[in-house]
Protein backbone atom coordinates (compact mmCIF):
# COMPACT_ATOMS: atom_id res chain seq x y z
CA UNK A 1 0.00 0.00 0.00
CA UNK A 2 2.74 2.51 0.88
CA UNK A 3 4.44 1.79 -2.45
CA UNK A 4 1.30 2.77 -4.34
CA UNK A 5 0.91 5.86 -2.18
CA UNK A 6 4.52 6.87 -2.89
CA UNK A 7 3.96 6.46 -6.62
CA UNK A 8 0.79 8.55 -6.47
CA UNK A 9 2.55 11.27 -4.47
CA UNK A 10 5.44 11.29 -6.94
CA UNK A 11 3.03 11.62 -9.84
CA UNK A 12 1.16 14.38 -8.04
CA UNK A 13 4.32 16.36 -7.31
CA UNK A 14 5.74 15.95 -10.82
CA UNK A 15 2.55 16.76 -12.66
CA UNK A 16 0.09 18.81 -10.63
CA UNK A 17 2.54 20.99 -8.68
CA UNK A 18 4.76 21.52 -11.72
CA UNK A 19 1.70 22.44 -13.81
CA UNK A 20 0.45 24.95 -11.25
CA UNK A 21 3.92 26.41 -10.73
CA UNK A 22 4.42 26.88 -14.48
CA UNK A 23 0.99 28.48 -14.83
CA UNK A 24 1.91 31.15 -12.27
CA UNK A 25 5.59 31.42 -13.11
CA UNK A 26 5.37 32.03 -16.85
CA UNK A 27 3.02 35.04 -16.92
CA UNK A 28 5.00 36.72 -14.14
CA UNK A 29 8.38 36.03 -15.74
CA UNK A 30 7.25 37.13 -19.21
CA UNK A 31 5.89 40.36 -17.76
CA UNK A 32 9.25 40.97 -16.07
CA UNK A 33 11.14 40.31 -19.34
CA UNK A 34 8.81 42.69 -21.18
CA UNK A 35 9.57 45.42 -18.64
CA UNK A 36 13.26 44.89 -19.35
CA UNK A 37 12.51 45.55 -23.04
CA UNK A 38 12.37 42.08 -24.60
CA UNK A 39 9.89 41.88 -27.50
CA UNK A 40 7.33 39.06 -27.53
CA UNK A 41 5.10 38.05 -30.44
CA UNK A 42 2.54 36.24 -28.33
CA UNK A 43 3.03 34.08 -25.28
CA UNK A 44 5.95 31.64 -25.04
CA UNK A 45 5.25 28.13 -23.76
CA UNK A 46 8.22 28.19 -21.39
CA UNK A 47 11.39 30.10 -20.62
CA UNK A 48 13.57 28.59 -17.93
CA UNK A 49 14.73 30.92 -15.16
CA UNK A 50 18.34 29.95 -15.83
CA UNK A 51 18.26 31.28 -19.42
CA UNK A 52 20.78 34.13 -19.71
CA UNK A 53 19.74 37.19 -21.69
CA UNK A 54 22.67 39.49 -22.50
CA UNK A 55 21.85 42.73 -20.73
CA UNK A 56 23.49 45.11 -23.19
CA UNK A 57 20.20 46.01 -24.88
CA UNK A 58 17.12 43.90 -24.14
CA UNK A 59 15.20 45.45 -27.05
CA UNK A 60 17.40 43.40 -29.41
CA UNK A 61 15.57 40.20 -28.40
CA UNK A 62 12.46 38.97 -30.22
CA UNK A 63 10.74 35.84 -28.93
CA UNK A 64 7.87 34.23 -30.83
CA UNK A 65 4.66 32.70 -29.55
CA UNK A 66 4.68 29.11 -28.22
CA UNK A 67 8.47 29.13 -27.98
CA UNK A 68 10.39 27.04 -25.45
CA UNK A 69 13.77 28.20 -24.12
CA UNK A 70 15.29 25.45 -21.99
CA UNK A 71 17.64 25.64 -19.05
CA UNK A 72 21.00 27.41 -19.21
CA UNK A 73 20.48 28.80 -22.72
CA UNK A 74 22.76 31.79 -23.35
CA UNK A 75 21.46 34.52 -25.66
CA UNK A 76 24.19 37.03 -26.57
CA UNK A 77 23.59 40.22 -28.51
CA UNK A 78 27.13 41.57 -28.13
CA UNK A 79 30.63 40.33 -28.94
CA UNK A 80 33.87 42.15 -28.20
CA UNK A 81 36.08 39.97 -30.42
CA UNK A 82 36.35 42.81 -32.98
CA UNK A 83 38.39 44.81 -30.45
CA UNK A 84 41.03 42.05 -30.42
CA UNK A 85 40.90 41.83 -34.20
CA UNK A 86 41.42 45.57 -34.59
CA UNK A 87 44.35 45.55 -32.16
CA UNK A 88 45.91 42.65 -34.12
CA UNK A 89 46.14 44.93 -37.18
CA UNK A 90 47.43 47.85 -35.09
CA UNK A 91 44.14 49.71 -35.25
CA UNK A 92 42.68 51.45 -32.20
CA UNK A 93 39.73 49.52 -30.77
CA UNK A 94 38.50 52.31 -28.49
CA UNK A 95 35.81 54.78 -29.45
CA UNK A 96 37.40 58.19 -30.17
CA UNK A 97 36.60 60.95 -27.66
CA UNK A 98 34.24 58.83 -25.63
CA UNK A 99 36.05 55.81 -24.32
CA UNK A 100 34.51 52.39 -24.66
CA UNK A 101 35.60 49.53 -26.85
CA UNK A 102 34.50 48.40 -30.31
CA UNK A 103 32.03 45.54 -30.39
CA UNK A 104 29.36 43.84 -32.45
CA UNK A 105 25.80 44.50 -31.27
CA UNK A 106 23.21 42.49 -33.21
CA UNK A 107 19.68 41.22 -32.50
CA UNK A 108 18.47 37.70 -31.75
CA UNK A 109 15.17 36.56 -33.25
CA UNK A 110 13.41 33.34 -32.25
CA UNK A 111 10.38 32.51 -34.40
CA UNK A 112 7.02 31.14 -33.31
CA UNK A 113 6.77 27.56 -32.08
CA UNK A 114 10.52 27.02 -31.84
CA UNK A 115 12.35 24.92 -29.25
CA UNK A 116 15.79 25.87 -27.93
CA UNK A 117 17.46 22.93 -26.14
CA UNK A 118 19.38 23.09 -22.88
CA UNK A 119 22.76 24.83 -22.81
CA UNK A 120 22.54 26.27 -26.31
CA UNK A 121 24.40 29.45 -27.14
CA UNK A 122 22.71 31.89 -29.51
CA UNK A 123 25.29 34.35 -30.83
CA UNK A 124 24.76 37.95 -32.00
CA UNK A 125 22.83 38.21 -35.26
CA UNK A 126 21.07 34.85 -34.92
CA UNK A 127 17.71 34.56 -36.67
CA UNK A 128 15.79 31.36 -35.92
CA UNK A 129 12.72 30.80 -38.09
CA UNK A 130 9.38 29.31 -37.11
CA UNK A 131 8.87 25.67 -36.06
CA UNK A 132 12.58 25.08 -35.45
CA UNK A 133 14.20 22.64 -33.05
CA UNK A 134 17.66 23.59 -31.79
CA UNK A 135 19.41 20.59 -30.24
CA UNK A 136 20.97 20.63 -26.79
CA UNK A 137 24.39 22.28 -26.58
CA UNK A 138 24.27 23.79 -30.07
CA UNK A 139 26.12 27.00 -30.84
CA UNK A 140 23.96 28.96 -33.26
CA UNK A 141 24.83 31.94 -35.45
CA UNK A 142 23.26 33.25 -38.62
CA UNK A 143 19.93 32.47 -40.23
CA UNK A 144 18.11 29.21 -39.48
CA UNK A 145 15.31 28.54 -42.00
CA UNK A 146 11.73 27.79 -40.91
CA UNK A 147 10.97 24.14 -40.07
CA UNK A 148 14.60 23.16 -39.47
CA UNK A 149 16.22 20.85 -36.96
CA UNK A 150 19.66 22.17 -36.01
CA UNK A 151 22.42 20.55 -33.92
CA UNK A 152 26.11 20.90 -33.21
CA UNK A 153 28.95 23.33 -32.77
CA UNK A 154 28.82 25.07 -35.13
CA UNK A 155 25.11 24.36 -35.52
CA UNK A 156 24.01 22.84 -38.82
CA UNK A 157 20.63 21.95 -40.27
CA UNK A 158 20.20 18.17 -40.10
CA UNK A 159 16.52 17.74 -40.89
CA UNK A 160 13.01 19.10 -41.26
CA UNK A 161 10.73 19.49 -38.27
CA UNK A 162 7.62 18.06 -40.00
CA UNK A 163 9.41 14.95 -41.30
CA UNK A 164 10.81 14.27 -37.83
CA UNK A 165 7.39 14.77 -36.18
CA UNK A 166 5.68 12.42 -38.66
CA UNK A 167 8.26 9.69 -37.88
CA UNK A 168 7.70 10.13 -34.14
CA UNK A 169 3.92 9.85 -34.59
CA UNK A 170 4.27 6.72 -36.72
CA UNK A 171 6.55 5.14 -34.09
CA UNK A 172 4.35 6.35 -31.22
CA UNK A 173 7.66 7.43 -29.70
CA UNK A 174 6.45 10.00 -27.14
CA UNK A 175 4.15 10.50 -24.19
CA UNK A 176 1.77 13.24 -23.07
CA UNK A 177 2.46 14.97 -19.73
Amino acid sequence: MSRILKKLMGWYIRNIVAYLFTKKYMPTYVEYLKKLGINFAGTPNYIDRSAYFDSNDYSLFHIGAKTVISREVMLLTHDYSIANGLRSINQDSTIPNGGGTSCFLKPIHIGNNSFIGARCSLLPGTYIGENCIIGTGSVVKGRIPDNSIVIGNPARVVGKTQEWAIKKVELNDFIYR
